[in-house]
């Protein structure tokens, strides 16, 4: 099965993968907005394509932990893999020292080497997009990249490039408008 992005919040609210007591930080009262909440909740349903809860396990293993700068160091590695190279539905860990961290996931993983996450900012942003650079080790303001941790339902390739036909008959419009879905131009629901 191909990757889904999530490049906006449609379907979130009342979604149970956020909205329900099986998100260990909606059943303890630091539910959404907040990056824990968001990440925990999104790797679930990477994994949950047909949006039932039962095609997947729920993500327990990840840490359930309020700070994410603390889920790099306290994941469990007997069951996720971790590393430095980027893939699509991982959890992507930030530490900024002195304060809380941020956990987003990644949702497209560009030619240029940047990709695109998705977040959520605890008491702040419910749901936004950004785009990191590889180049700068995916470093944003005071956040310091410490890893990825893979989800192992996404697939994790990156997202293929959309190939240009050269010749025939073509559905320009479809094309066109699945260009700007991938780049993120403009709002798609």
């Amino acid at each position: 099965m191909a990757y889904v992005p999530r490049l906006d919040d449609s379907g979130m609210l009342n979604n149970f993968h956020w909205y329900s007591n099986n998100n260990p930080y909606y059943a303890t009262g630091y539910g959404m907005p907040n990056c824990t909440a968001y990440a925990w909740g999104r790797f679930w349903e990477v994994g949950d394509p047909d949006n039932t809860g039962e095609h997947k396990p729920n993500p327990n293993d990840l840490p359930g932990y309020y700070d994410g700068g603390v889920w790099w160091n306290r994941v469990n590695r007997n069951v996720y893999e971790t590393g430095a190279t980027p893939k699509l539905g991982a959890v992507i860990c930030f530490e900024r020292p002195g304060y809380a961290g941020h956990v987003a996931i990644v949702e497209q993983i560009n030619n240029d080497g940047t990709i695109i996450t998705s977040n959520s900012a605890y008491g702040g942003t419910y749901f936004y997009t950004q785009t990191l650079s590889a180049s700068n080790n995916y470093a944003w303001g005071s956040y310091v990249f410490q890893g990825f941790i893979y989800n192992p339902y996404s697939g994790g390739g990156p997202t293929p490039p959309l190939s240009i036909p050269t010749s025939g008959n073509f559905p320009w419009a479809i094309y066109l408008h699945k260009f700007k879905q991938r780049n993120n131009i403009g709002k798609f629901h």
